[in-house]
C-alpha cells in the first residue's frame, strides 16, 4: 500500500463556512483550516487573531479562548522524525511479512508495541533502552505541563478576583491577551496526539512559553488588584486534587441552583415564557 505522510486529522475547526459567504464564494461548505500562515502554533494563532476568532469565553477570566483541535500532525512536523522523512505509517503501520508477502500492518497502534519493526529499523539500541527514552521524554514534558497548568489556573482565578473588584475593560485587556496566548500554547502542546514523542523539544518550548505568559498576566493582575485596594495575596479555591476541584464546582452548582435559577424562572414567568407542567 502507499505509505502516507499523515494519518491524523490536523488541527481544524469543527465548522464550515457556508456557500456565498464573502470568505467562501463557492457552492459547497468550506472546512476551516488555520494553515494559511504555516503549521506552527504561532502561525495558527496569527491566523485566528487576524479574523478575530475564538472558540469560547472563559467563565472565570472572560478571556476569548482558542481551543486546539488535536494538532497531532502539525506537531509531528516539528519533530526530528518528520524532518528526516519518517512517515506516520512507518511507525504506526510498520511492515510485516507473511510467507513471501510484505505489507503494512493495519493494526494501528503505538510504535512501542512492535519496537523490533518500528524503532529498531533505524536505531540500534536494545528495545528497553528505546522504550525508556520515550518514557523519559514524556515525564520531562509532563513536568513542565504541570507547572503551566498551575500558573494558568491561578491566573484565571485571580482575573475573576479583580473583575469582581471592579477592574475595567482597559485594565483587563492586556491580561486577557496574555491568558489567551498562555492557554493556546498549553492546549496546543497537550491536545496533540503523541507530541511528547513526536516533538518533545517543541512541547517543552510551548509549555515554557505558556508558563511565561501566565506569569506575566499574574504580575499585571497583582498591579490591578493593588489599584483597587487589594495588596495581599489573591485567594483562590483549593483545586490541588480532583476531589477538591469538584467541591468547588459543586459549590458553584449549588449557588446556581439556589440563587440564579430561581431568578431566571421568575423572569420567564413574568414574561409569559415559562411553560409550567
Amino acid at each position: 500500500m502507499p505509505r502516507s505522510g499523515a494519518s491524523w486529522v490536523p488541527n481544524v475547526e469543527y465548522y464550515f463556512i457556508k456557500p456565498n459567504d464573502e470568505k467562501n464564494p463557492g457552492k459547497a461548505n468550506y472546512l476551516v483550516f488555520p494553515h494559511d500562515k504555516g503549521l506552527t502554533c504561532e502561525a495558527a494563532e496569527e491566523y485566528y487573531d487576524e479574523i478575530g476568532f475564538y472558540d469560547y469565553i472563559h467563565p472565570l477570566s472572560k478571556t476569548k479562548i482558542l481551543k486546539a483541535q488535536h494538532p497531532g500532525w502539525e506537531m509531528s512536523q516539528q519533530g526530528i522524525h518528520a524532518q528526516r522523512g519518517v512517515s506516520c505509517a512507518d511507525c504506526h503501520m510498520p511492515y510485516k511479512q507473511e510467507g513471501g508477502v510484505k505489507f503494512s500492518d493495519h493494526q494501528i497502534q503505538s510504535p512501542l508495541a512492535k519496537i523490533d519493526r518500528t524503532c529498531q529499523t533505524c536505531h540500534r539500541q536494545n528495545a528497553e533502552v528505546l522504550r525508556q527514552n520515550v518514557y523519559e521524554r514524556q515525564e520531562k514534558c509532563n513536568e513542565v505541563r504541570t507547572r503551566a497548568e498551575q500558573e494558568l489556573a491561578r491566573a484565571h482565578f485571580e482575573t475573576k478576583f479583580i473583575i469582581d473588584k471592579g477592574a475595567t475593560e482597559a485594565e483587563l485587556a492586556p491580561i486577557q491577551a496574555l491568558l489567551r496566548k498562555s492557554q493556546w500554547r498549553w492546549d496546543y502542546a497537550i491536545a496533540s496526539h503523541g507530541a511528547t514523542f513526536h516533538a518533545p523539544q517543541e512541547v517543552i518550548r510551548l509549555l515554557s512559553h505558556s508558563v511565561d505568559y501566565a506569569q506575566q498576566a499574574r504580575l499585571l493582575i497583582a498591579r490591578v488588584a493593588a489599584k483597587h485596594g487589594h495588596t495581599d495575596a489573591i485567594p483562590v479555591p483549593d483545586y490541588s486534587t480532583k476531589a477538591k476541584a469538584q467541591n468547588t464546582l459543586n459549590d458553584n452548582k449549588k449557588r446556581f441552583l439556589q440563587e440564579i435559577e430561581p431568578k431566571w424562572i421568575e423572569e420567564a414567568r413574568k414574561k409569559g415564557k415559562l411553560i409550567e407542567i
